[in-house]
């Protein structure tokens, strides 16, 4: 091969090297670009998901706040239940201590003593009626309770397995 002929058949070998090099370089761009587009894809569905997730957790929060109510409210009924148990623990107190200081004292106070029996019997029929209307509102917190349990658990099941809160 002459000179000439030889410069020729490099020129052409490398351009052709370069024509494949560019070829292979636009190929690896478009399939960069489509890996973007598809990547950008997947984070728009993502952020979808996000986006569905946080209103779930907002409505799970509200859940909570309105459990809490609850409680707070059964909190509030179950002191008024232990206060009136006391007082009626103290009335008990206060009639045994007259129905003895009555029969060492005196053997006519029959009378006295029936009736601070009689009224000591209205006090806790009260106490009773209100003990009473207290077990039914803790009978409603608690079912209250049970539904809102059963709210937030669908409220998790709906967020299916492995997902996270933030």
């Amino acid at each position: 091969m002459t000179g000439e002929r030889f410069v020729t058949a490099v020129a052409l070998r490398r351009r052709s090297e370069c024509h494949n090099a560019a070829v292979r370089f636009r190929r690896l761009m478009e399939s960069i670009e489509g890996h973007m587009e598809r990547g950008n894809r997947h984070m728009e569905q993502g952020n979808l998901y996000m986006e569905r997730g946080n209103r779930h957790m907002e409505r799970g929060n509200a859940l909570m706040e309105e459990g809490n109510l609850h409680m707070e409210r059964g909190n509030r009924h179950m002191e008024r239940g232990n206060a009136l148990m006391e007082e009626v623990r103290e009335e008990i107190r206060l009639t045994r201590e007259e129905v003895r200081l009555s029969r060492e004292q005196h053997a006519d106070l029959r009378i006295f003593i029936r009736e601070s029996s009689l009224r000591a019997e209205r006090f806790t029929e009260r106490v009773v009626a209100e003990l009473q209307k207290l077990s039914a509102g803790q009978d409603d917190l608690r079912g209250e309770s049970r539904a809102q349990t059963k709210a937030l658990l669908l409220v998790l099941d709906r967020l299916g397995p492995g997902a996270s809160p933030g």
